[in-house]
Protein backbone atom coordinates (compact mmCIF):
# COMPACT_ATOMS: atom_id res chain seq x y z
CA UNK A 1 0.00 0.00 0.00
CA UNK A 2 2.90 2.34 0.64
CA UNK A 3 4.40 2.08 -2.75
CA UNK A 4 0.82 2.32 -4.42
CA UNK A 5 0.34 5.56 -2.82
CA UNK A 6 3.48 6.80 -3.77
CA UNK A 7 3.25 5.78 -7.08
CA UNK A 8 -0.41 7.78 -6.93
CA UNK A 9 0.76 10.82 -5.42
CA UNK A 10 4.15 11.14 -7.69
CA UNK A 11 5.71 12.23 -4.42
CA UNK A 12 8.98 10.40 -3.66
CA UNK A 13 10.11 12.57 -0.82
CA UNK A 14 8.06 11.71 1.66
CA UNK A 15 8.86 9.17 4.11
CA UNK A 16 5.75 6.91 4.75
CA UNK A 17 6.12 4.61 7.72
CA UNK A 18 2.59 3.73 8.57
CA UNK A 19 -1.33 4.19 7.74
CA UNK A 20 -4.02 4.82 10.26
CA UNK A 21 -5.91 1.42 11.44
CA UNK A 22 -8.65 4.01 12.86
CA UNK A 23 -10.66 6.81 11.38
CA UNK A 24 -12.64 9.33 13.56
CA UNK A 25 -14.09 11.65 11.80
CA UNK A 26 -14.61 14.09 14.26
CA UNK A 27 -10.78 14.14 15.03
CA UNK A 28 -8.93 17.26 13.04
CA UNK A 29 -7.06 16.11 10.03
CA UNK A 30 -3.33 15.84 10.18
CA UNK A 31 -0.98 15.68 7.52
CA UNK A 32 2.25 15.66 8.45
CA UNK A 33 5.57 13.53 6.35
CA UNK A 34 4.57 10.24 8.17
CA UNK A 35 1.03 10.36 7.25
CA UNK A 36 -0.10 11.51 4.00
CA UNK A 37 -3.80 10.16 2.68
CA UNK A 38 -5.18 10.04 -0.75
CA UNK A 39 -7.77 13.24 0.02
CA UNK A 40 -5.01 15.08 0.31
CA UNK A 41 -4.60 15.94 -3.08
CA UNK A 42 -8.24 17.09 -3.23
CA UNK A 43 -8.09 18.94 -0.22
CA UNK A 44 -5.17 21.22 -1.55
CA UNK A 45 -6.88 20.96 -4.96
CA UNK A 46 -9.76 22.67 -3.35
CA UNK A 47 -8.23 25.23 -1.30
CA UNK A 48 -5.64 26.24 -4.70
CA UNK A 49 -9.06 26.83 -6.92
CA UNK A 50 -10.67 29.11 -4.06
CA UNK A 51 -8.53 31.16 -2.94
CA UNK A 52 -5.45 31.10 -6.03
CA UNK A 53 -7.51 31.42 -9.29
CA UNK A 54 -4.58 33.53 -10.86
CA UNK A 55 -1.94 31.14 -9.83
CA UNK A 56 -0.03 30.10 -7.15
CA UNK A 57 3.47 31.70 -6.54
CA UNK A 58 5.27 28.49 -5.89
CA UNK A 59 8.36 29.97 -4.23
CA UNK A 60 6.71 32.05 -2.22
CA UNK A 61 6.62 31.74 1.33
CA UNK A 62 4.16 33.89 2.57
CA UNK A 63 1.63 32.01 -0.40
CA UNK A 64 3.03 28.68 1.59
CA UNK A 65 2.33 30.31 4.52
CA UNK A 66 -1.98 31.78 3.46
CA UNK A 67 -1.90 28.22 1.55
CA UNK A 68 -1.79 26.16 5.23
CA UNK A 69 -4.08 28.79 6.74
CA UNK A 70 -6.94 28.54 4.03
CA UNK A 71 -6.51 24.85 4.42
CA UNK A 72 -6.64 24.88 8.60
CA UNK A 73 -9.36 27.31 8.14
CA UNK A 74 -12.30 25.84 5.23
CA UNK A 75 -10.74 21.89 5.41
CA UNK A 76 -9.66 21.43 9.14
CA UNK A 77 -6.00 20.10 7.93
CA UNK A 78 -2.48 20.64 9.66
CA UNK A 79 -0.36 20.56 6.92
CA UNK A 80 2.51 19.50 8.96
CA UNK A 81 4.60 18.94 6.24
CA UNK A 82 7.91 20.82 5.53
CA UNK A 83 7.86 24.23 2.38
CA UNK A 84 10.07 21.93 0.25
CA UNK A 85 7.54 18.96 0.96
CA UNK A 86 4.50 20.92 0.61
CA UNK A 87 5.74 22.53 -3.10
CA UNK A 88 6.50 19.06 -4.25
CA UNK A 89 2.76 17.80 -3.89
CA UNK A 90 1.46 21.75 -5.02
CA UNK A 91 3.72 20.60 -8.45
CA UNK A 92 1.84 17.28 -8.97
CA UNK A 93 -1.65 19.10 -8.83
CA UNK A 94 -1.14 21.47 -11.79
CA UNK A 95 0.65 23.39 -14.33
CA UNK A 96 4.22 25.12 -13.45
CA UNK A 97 4.45 28.27 -15.71
CA UNK A 98 6.48 31.18 -14.76
CA UNK A 99 6.77 30.46 -11.15
CA UNK A 100 3.68 30.01 -10.82
CA UNK A 101 1.51 26.47 -10.01
CA UNK A 102 -1.63 26.45 -11.98
CA UNK A 103 -4.97 24.33 -11.25
CA UNK A 104 -6.34 23.29 -14.49
CA UNK A 105 -10.18 21.97 -14.08
CA UNK A 106 -10.67 18.67 -14.90
CA UNK A 107 -13.95 20.15 -16.92
CA UNK A 108 -11.40 23.06 -18.82
CA UNK A 109 -9.20 19.63 -19.87
CA UNK A 110 -12.30 18.22 -20.91
CA UNK A 111 -13.19 20.84 -23.33
CA UNK A 112 -9.58 21.56 -24.42
CA UNK A 113 -9.70 17.82 -25.51
CA UNK A 114 -13.27 17.82 -26.87
CA UNK A 115 -12.75 20.59 -29.14
CA UNK A 116 -9.25 19.98 -30.01
CA UNK A 117 -10.40 16.08 -31.30
CA UNK A 118 -13.89 17.66 -33.10
CA UNK A 119 -10.86 19.85 -35.24
CA UNK A 120 -8.95 17.19 -36.31
CA UNK A 121 -11.99 14.75 -37.14
CA UNK A 122 -13.33 17.37 -39.48
CA UNK A 123 -10.01 17.17 -41.25
CA UNK A 124 -7.85 20.04 -39.81
CA UNK A 125 -4.26 19.24 -39.94
CA UNK A 126 -2.79 21.43 -37.61
CA UNK A 127 -3.79 24.09 -34.93
CA UNK A 128 -1.78 27.28 -33.87
CA UNK A 129 -1.60 27.88 -30.34
CA UNK A 130 -2.18 31.70 -31.14
CA UNK A 131 -5.38 30.73 -32.84
CA UNK A 132 -6.82 28.58 -30.34
CA UNK A 133 -6.57 30.71 -27.60
CA UNK A 134 -7.60 33.87 -29.40
CA UNK A 135 -11.10 32.16 -30.31
CA UNK A 136 -11.55 30.24 -26.36
CA UNK A 137 -9.74 33.24 -24.60
CA UNK A 138 -12.64 33.71 -21.98
CA UNK A 139 -13.15 29.91 -20.93
CA UNK A 140 -9.34 29.15 -21.12
CA UNK A 141 -8.78 32.15 -19.02
CA UNK A 142 -11.65 31.87 -16.80
CA UNK A 143 -9.99 28.08 -16.51
CA UNK A 144 -7.10 29.38 -15.11
CA UNK A 145 -4.87 29.00 -18.81
CA UNK A 146 -3.95 32.86 -18.58
CA UNK A 147 -1.97 32.67 -21.79
CA UNK A 148 -1.03 31.52 -25.02
CA UNK A 149 2.60 30.34 -23.87
CA UNK A 150 0.88 28.20 -20.93
CA UNK A 151 -1.53 27.10 -23.25
CA UNK A 152 1.15 25.64 -25.34
CA UNK A 153 2.61 24.12 -22.38
CA UNK A 154 -0.81 22.83 -20.72
CA UNK A 155 -1.17 20.91 -24.42
CA UNK A 156 2.03 19.53 -24.47
CA UNK A 157 1.11 17.93 -20.92
CA UNK A 158 -2.20 16.72 -21.53
CA UNK A 159 -1.48 15.69 -24.84
CA UNK A 160 1.90 14.34 -25.81
CA UNK A 161 0.58 11.82 -28.49
CA UNK A 162 0.08 15.49 -30.52
CA UNK A 163 3.14 17.00 -32.21
CA UNK A 164 4.25 19.71 -31.05
CA UNK A 165 6.46 22.56 -32.90
CA UNK A 166 7.04 26.40 -31.81
CA UNK A 167 3.74 27.76 -33.27
CA UNK A 168 1.49 25.28 -33.47
CA UNK A 169 0.58 21.15 -33.25
CA UNK A 170 -0.84 18.74 -35.33
CA UNK A 171 -2.15 14.60 -35.01
CA UNK A 172 -0.12 13.76 -38.65
CA UNK A 173 3.52 14.52 -39.42
CA UNK A 174 5.39 16.76 -37.71
CA UNK A 175 8.27 17.01 -39.99
CA UNK A 176 6.28 18.80 -42.97
CA UNK A 177 7.42 22.17 -43.03
CA UNK A 178 4.72 25.08 -42.02
CA UNK A 179 4.48 26.65 -44.95
CA UNK A 180 4.11 23.24 -46.56
CA UNK A 181 0.81 22.51 -44.35
CA UNK A 182 -0.22 25.97 -44.51
CA UNK A 183 -0.56 25.64 -48.20
CA UNK A 184 -2.17 22.03 -48.32
CA UNK A 185 -4.87 23.73 -45.41
CA UNK A 186 -5.67 26.48 -48.50
CA UNK A 187 -5.79 23.66 -50.44
CA UNK A 188 -8.56 21.38 -48.67
CA UNK A 189 -11.07 24.63 -47.98
CA UNK A 190 -11.01 26.07 -51.20
CA UNK A 191 -13.80 24.31 -52.58
CA UNK A 192 -15.15 25.59 -56.31
CA UNK A 193 -14.44 29.02 -56.08
CA UNK A 194 -11.96 30.55 -58.67
CA UNK A 195 -11.13 33.99 -56.39
CA UNK A 196 -11.25 33.97 -52.67
CA UNK A 197 -9.40 36.89 -50.33
CA UNK A 198 -7.68 36.36 -47.59
CA UNK A 199 -10.57 37.30 -45.44
CA UNK A 200 -12.42 34.75 -46.84
CA UNK A 201 -9.53 32.08 -46.77
CA UNK A 202 -9.31 32.95 -42.92
CA UNK A 203 -12.64 32.45 -42.39
CA UNK A 204 -12.51 28.67 -43.94
CA UNK A 205 -9.17 28.42 -41.49
CA UNK A 206 -9.73 30.04 -38.10
CA UNK A 207 -6.82 27.95 -36.51
CA UNK A 208 -4.19 29.45 -38.92
CA UNK A 209 -3.20 33.23 -38.20
CA UNK A 210 -4.26 34.87 -40.87
CA UNK A 211 -0.31 36.54 -41.87
CA UNK A 212 0.72 32.97 -42.09
CA UNK A 213 -1.90 32.01 -45.06
CA UNK A 214 -1.29 35.65 -46.53
CA UNK A 215 2.76 34.75 -46.70
CA UNK A 216 1.74 31.17 -48.14
CA UNK A 217 -0.13 32.49 -50.86
CA UNK A 218 2.77 34.49 -51.69
CA UNK A 219 5.02 31.99 -51.78
CA UNK A 220 3.05 29.63 -53.73
CA UNK A 221 3.14 28.70 -57.45
CA UNK A 222 -0.10 27.19 -57.31
CA UNK A 223 -2.31 30.18 -55.74
CA UNK A 224 -2.40 33.11 -58.13
CA UNK A 225 -2.73 36.01 -57.35
CA UNK A 226 -5.36 38.30 -59.10
CA UNK A 227 -6.08 41.86 -57.25
CA UNK A 228 -5.42 43.47 -54.40
CA UNK A 229 -5.91 40.45 -51.33
CA UNK A 230 -7.39 38.06 -54.24
CA UNK A 231 -5.63 35.04 -55.09
CA UNK A 232 -7.17 32.16 -57.97
CA UNK A 233 -6.48 28.34 -57.77
CA UNK A 234 -4.24 27.24 -60.50
CA UNK A 235 -6.16 24.13 -60.31
CA UNK A 236 -9.53 25.99 -61.36
CA UNK A 237 -8.34 28.03 -64.16
CA UNK A 238 -9.38 26.75 -67.82
CA UNK A 239 -6.27 26.10 -70.26
CA UNK A 240 -6.99 23.65 -72.67
CA UNK A 241 -4.08 21.09 -73.48
CA UNK A 242 -3.68 22.49 -77.24
CA UNK A 243 -3.59 25.93 -75.53
CA UNK A 244 -0.69 24.99 -73.53
CA UNK A 245 0.85 23.32 -76.24
CA UNK A 246 0.40 26.41 -78.80
CA UNK A 247 1.91 28.62 -75.42
CA UNK A 248 4.62 26.67 -75.14
CA UNK A 249 5.98 26.40 -79.13
CA UNK A 250 5.20 30.18 -79.28
CA UNK A 251 7.79 30.85 -76.57
CA UNK A 252 10.03 28.85 -77.60
CA UNK A 253 10.57 29.82 -81.03
CA UNK A 254 10.68 33.33 -79.91
CA UNK A 255 13.30 32.88 -77.29
CA UNK A 256 15.27 30.86 -79.55
CA UNK A 257 15.28 33.65 -82.36
CA UNK A 258 14.95 36.51 -80.23
CA UNK A 259 16.74 35.39 -76.73
CA UNK A 260 13.69 36.35 -75.08
CA UNK A 261 9.96 37.47 -75.04
CA UNK A 262 7.47 39.35 -72.79
CA UNK A 263 4.70 37.52 -71.75
CA UNK A 264 2.57 40.29 -73.10
CA UNK A 265 2.76 39.04 -76.58
CA UNK A 266 1.92 35.30 -75.30
CA UNK A 267 -1.39 34.52 -77.44
CA UNK A 268 -3.74 33.80 -75.56
CA UNK A 269 -6.77 32.23 -77.78
CA UNK A 270 -9.75 31.52 -75.96
CA UNK A 271 -8.09 31.88 -72.46
CA UNK A 272 -9.65 35.04 -71.59
CA UNK A 273 -12.64 34.31 -72.74
CA UNK A 274 -12.75 30.89 -70.83
CA UNK A 275 -11.24 32.49 -67.39
CA UNK A 276 -13.58 35.96 -67.40
CA UNK A 277 -13.15 36.45 -63.73
CA UNK A 278 -9.51 36.49 -63.90
CA UNK A 279 -7.31 40.02 -64.47
CA UNK A 280 -4.45 39.81 -67.13
CA UNK A 281 -1.87 39.22 -64.19
CA UNK A 282 -3.65 36.21 -63.14
CA UNK A 283 -4.32 34.82 -66.39
CA UNK A 284 -0.20 35.58 -67.07
CA UNK A 285 0.67 33.92 -63.87
CA UNK A 286 -1.25 30.97 -64.56
CA UNK A 287 -0.17 30.35 -68.25
CA UNK A 288 3.49 30.99 -67.03
CA UNK A 289 2.81 28.37 -63.91
CA UNK A 290 1.13 26.02 -65.42
CA UNK A 291 2.95 25.80 -68.94
CA UNK A 292 6.29 26.80 -69.20
CA UNK A 293 8.01 27.28 -65.52
CA UNK A 294 9.73 23.96 -65.96
CA UNK A 295 11.61 25.19 -69.08
CA UNK A 296 12.14 28.89 -69.02
CA UNK A 297 12.80 31.59 -66.16
CA UNK A 298 10.60 34.84 -66.06
CA UNK A 299 11.47 38.27 -64.70
CA UNK A 300 8.71 40.45 -64.40
CA UNK A 301 7.51 39.81 -67.70
CA UNK A 302 10.67 38.37 -69.52
CA UNK A 303 10.97 35.41 -69.77
CA UNK A 304 14.08 33.88 -71.43
CA UNK A 305 15.06 29.81 -71.21
CA UNK A 306 16.68 28.71 -68.01
CA UNK A 307 19.69 29.97 -67.55
CA UNK A 308 19.54 32.97 -69.80
CA UNK A 309 20.38 36.32 -68.02
CA UNK A 310 18.97 38.74 -70.79
CA UNK A 311 17.68 41.74 -68.78
CA UNK A 312 15.24 44.97 -69.15
CA UNK A 313 18.01 47.80 -69.79
CA UNK A 314 19.40 45.61 -72.68
CA UNK A 315 16.32 44.57 -74.14
CA UNK A 316 15.24 48.60 -73.97
CA UNK A 317 19.14 49.27 -75.55
CA UNK A 318 18.46 47.16 -78.33
CA UNK A 319 15.10 48.52 -79.42
CA UNK A 320 16.47 52.42 -79.50
CA UNK A 321 19.29 51.09 -81.75
CA UNK A 322 16.16 50.31 -84.13
CA UNK A 323 14.31 53.43 -83.70
CA UNK A 324 14.72 57.61 -85.02
CA UNK A 325 13.67 58.75 -82.44
CA UNK A 326 10.78 58.24 -79.14
CA UNK A 327 9.68 60.23 -76.05
CA UNK A 328 11.01 59.12 -72.49
CA UNK A 329 7.43 57.96 -72.07
CA UNK A 330 7.42 55.40 -75.16
CA UNK A 331 10.54 53.85 -73.23
CA UNK A 332 8.95 54.02 -69.95
CA UNK A 333 6.04 52.53 -71.54
CA UNK A 334 8.14 49.71 -72.95
CA UNK A 335 9.80 49.08 -69.80
CA UNK A 336 6.52 48.61 -68.22
CA UNK A 337 5.27 46.07 -70.92
CA UNK A 338 8.12 44.24 -70.37
CA UNK A 339 8.53 43.90 -66.78
CA UNK A 340 4.61 45.00 -65.78
CA UNK A 341 7.00 47.87 -63.52
CA UNK A 342 8.15 51.22 -64.00
CA UNK A 343 11.93 51.89 -62.80
CA UNK A 344 12.52 55.37 -64.74
CA UNK A 345 16.21 54.62 -64.33
CA UNK A 346 16.83 51.74 -66.84
CA UNK A 347 14.86 53.59 -69.43
CA UNK A 348 16.92 56.96 -69.18
CA UNK A 349 19.95 54.43 -68.84
CA UNK A 350 19.45 53.06 -71.83
CA UNK A 351 18.11 56.02 -73.88
CA UNK A 352 21.16 58.14 -73.05
CA UNK A 353 23.59 54.77 -74.10
CA UNK A 354 22.74 54.91 -77.68
CA UNK A 355 20.38 58.03 -78.48
CA UNK A 356 20.58 61.57 -78.21
CA UNK A 357 18.51 63.73 -75.02
CA UNK A 358 17.69 66.49 -77.06
CA UNK A 359 14.61 67.47 -74.87
CA UNK A 360 13.22 66.48 -71.48
CA UNK A 361 11.05 64.43 -72.82
CA UNK A 362 12.82 63.41 -76.40
CA UNK A 363 15.41 60.94 -77.70
CA UNK A 364 16.91 60.94 -81.40
CA UNK A 365 19.05 58.86 -83.08
CA UNK A 366 22.35 60.38 -83.07
CA UNK A 367 22.46 60.45 -86.94
CA UNK A 368 20.47 63.38 -86.54
CA UNK A 369 22.88 65.47 -84.69
CA UNK A 370 25.60 67.28 -85.78
CA UNK A 371 28.06 67.86 -83.00
CA UNK A 372 31.21 69.73 -83.95
CA UNK A 373 33.39 68.05 -81.02
CA UNK A 374 36.42 70.58 -80.93
CA UNK A 375 33.95 74.15 -80.58
CA UNK A 376 31.65 72.20 -78.04
CA UNK A 377 34.42 71.45 -76.11
CA UNK A 378 36.01 75.29 -76.18
CA UNK A 379 32.37 76.65 -75.30
CA UNK A 380 32.08 74.16 -72.36
CA UNK A 381 36.13 74.82 -71.23
CA UNK A 382 34.98 78.85 -71.27
CA UNK A 383 32.80 77.75 -68.72
CA UNK A 384 34.63 75.55 -66.28
CA UNK A 385 37.41 77.27 -64.50
CA UNK A 386 38.42 74.44 -62.53
CA UNK A 387 38.13 70.61 -62.40
CA UNK A 388 34.49 70.02 -62.89
CA UNK A 389 31.23 72.77 -62.88
CA UNK A 390 27.45 71.13 -61.87
CA UNK A 391 25.63 71.62 -64.92
CA UNK A 392 23.18 74.08 -63.50
CA UNK A 393 25.72 76.42 -63.88
CA UNK A 394 25.68 76.62 -67.67
CA UNK A 395 22.98 79.40 -67.76
CA UNK A 396 23.49 80.25 -71.49
CA UNK A 397 24.41 78.61 -74.88
CA UNK A 398 25.38 81.64 -77.09
CA UNK A 399 28.56 79.78 -77.35
CA UNK A 400 28.01 76.40 -78.97
CA UNK A 401 28.10 75.67 -82.51
CA UNK A 402 24.68 74.76 -84.31
CA UNK A 403 24.04 70.99 -83.73
CA UNK A 404 20.48 70.65 -85.68
CA UNK A 405 18.98 71.11 -81.97
CA UNK A 406 18.59 73.84 -80.01
CA UNK A 407 21.04 73.90 -76.96
CA UNK A 408 19.52 72.62 -73.58
CA UNK A 409 20.98 71.17 -70.13
CA UNK A 410 19.54 67.46 -71.39
CA UNK A 411 21.47 67.46 -74.88
CA UNK A 412 24.82 69.18 -72.86
CA UNK A 413 24.52 65.98 -70.84
CA UNK A 414 23.98 63.68 -73.76
CA UNK A 415 27.24 65.32 -75.49
CA UNK A 416 28.97 64.79 -72.00
CA UNK A 417 27.98 61.54 -71.46
CA UNK A 418 29.27 59.89 -74.79
CA UNK A 419 30.90 62.05 -77.67
CA UNK A 420 32.97 65.13 -75.67
CA UNK A 421 36.92 64.49 -75.76
CA UNK A 422 37.84 66.47 -73.15
CA UNK A 423 34.87 66.23 -70.76
CA UNK A 424 32.67 63.66 -68.73
CA UNK A 425 28.93 64.04 -66.76
CA UNK A 426 28.50 62.06 -63.61
CA UNK A 427 25.81 62.60 -61.10
CA UNK A 428 24.71 60.22 -58.15
CA UNK A 429 21.86 58.52 -60.56
CA UNK A 430 20.56 59.08 -63.59
CA UNK A 431 18.09 62.19 -63.56
CA UNK A 432 15.41 64.16 -65.15
CA UNK A 433 16.55 67.38 -62.76
CA UNK A 434 19.52 68.83 -64.19
CA UNK A 435 21.98 67.39 -61.16
CA UNK A 436 25.33 66.36 -62.00
CA UNK A 437 28.21 67.86 -63.10
CA UNK A 438 30.43 68.03 -66.09
CA UNK A 439 34.39 67.18 -65.40
CA UNK A 440 36.99 67.36 -67.17
CA UNK A 441 38.48 64.02 -68.36
CA UNK A 442 41.86 64.71 -66.77
CA UNK A 443 40.29 64.96 -62.97
CA UNK A 444 39.92 61.39 -61.40
CA UNK A 445 37.89 62.18 -58.79
CA UNK A 446 34.46 59.96 -57.83
CA UNK A 447 31.24 62.05 -57.30
CA UNK A 448 31.42 61.26 -53.76
CA UNK A 449 34.95 63.25 -53.65
CA UNK A 450 33.80 65.71 -55.66
CA UNK A 451 30.56 66.14 -53.35
CA UNK A 452 33.29 66.80 -50.63
CA UNK A 453 35.38 69.07 -52.97
CA UNK A 454 32.31 71.53 -53.16
CA UNK A 455 31.57 71.35 -49.83
CA UNK A 456 35.19 71.83 -48.68
CA UNK A 457 35.33 75.15 -50.51
CA UNK A 458 32.15 76.71 -49.88
CA UNK A 459 31.80 78.42 -46.20
CA UNK A 460 28.62 76.15 -45.47
CA UNK A 461 28.28 75.47 -42.06
CA UNK A 462 28.74 71.62 -41.44
CA UNK A 463 25.27 70.62 -40.36
CA UNK A 464 22.90 67.97 -42.30
CA UNK A 465 20.18 70.00 -43.61
CA UNK A 466 22.18 73.08 -44.56
CA UNK A 467 24.29 70.95 -46.49
CA UNK A 468 21.66 68.97 -48.33
CA UNK A 469 20.35 72.55 -49.32
CA UNK A 470 23.70 73.82 -50.71
CA UNK A 471 23.95 70.79 -52.88
CA UNK A 472 20.65 70.48 -54.06
CA UNK A 473 20.60 74.07 -55.03
CA UNK A 474 23.82 74.15 -56.57
CA UNK A 475 22.66 71.43 -58.35
CA UNK A 476 24.92 68.14 -57.34
CA UNK A 477 21.96 66.35 -55.68
CA UNK A 478 18.28 65.87 -57.47
CA UNK A 479 16.70 66.24 -53.71
CA UNK A 480 17.08 67.75 -50.80
CA UNK A 481 18.19 64.10 -49.28
CA UNK A 482 21.51 62.72 -49.34
CA UNK A 483 22.09 59.08 -47.92
CA UNK A 484 25.76 59.50 -47.15
CA UNK A 485 25.57 62.74 -45.40
CA UNK A 486 27.10 61.84 -42.31
CA UNK A 487 29.97 60.58 -44.03
CA UNK A 488 30.17 63.36 -46.09
CA UNK A 489 30.17 65.67 -42.92
CA UNK A 490 33.19 63.55 -41.61
CA UNK A 491 35.37 63.56 -44.30
CA UNK A 492 34.83 67.49 -44.93
CA UNK A 493 36.44 67.78 -40.95
CA UNK A 494 39.11 66.08 -41.98
CA UNK A 495 40.13 68.31 -44.68
CA UNK A 496 38.84 71.57 -43.32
Amino acid sequence: MKKELLNHLNYNHLEINKLPSTHNPHQEKVYSKNLVQSDLQASIETTLLSHFKNGFRVESPIELARLRRFANEECGLTLDLTDDELKNVIKTLGTLFEGKVYIISAETVKKIKSIVEKTFSNGTGLIFYKQFYELNEKWLFDGSIVSCDMLRSALENQFPRYSHRKNYFTNSDASKPELEWTLNEISRVWGDAILLNYNQIAERLPYIPIEKIKFALSQSNVFIWNSVETYAHLNKITISKNERTQIFEYVSKACSDNGYVSISDVPLAEIIVNNDELSITAIHNAIYNSCLINEFDRNGKIIVYKGDTVDALQIIKEYCEGVDKCSLDDLIGFEKELTGEVHRWIPMEAGYSILVRVEKNNFVAEKYVNFDLAAIDNAIDFFIKGDYLPIRAFTTFSLFPDCGYSWNLFLLESYCRRFSKKFRFDALSVNSRNAGVVIRKCNGLTYEEILVDAVVKSDIILEKNAIEEFLCTNGYIGRRSYSQIEELIQKVRSVR
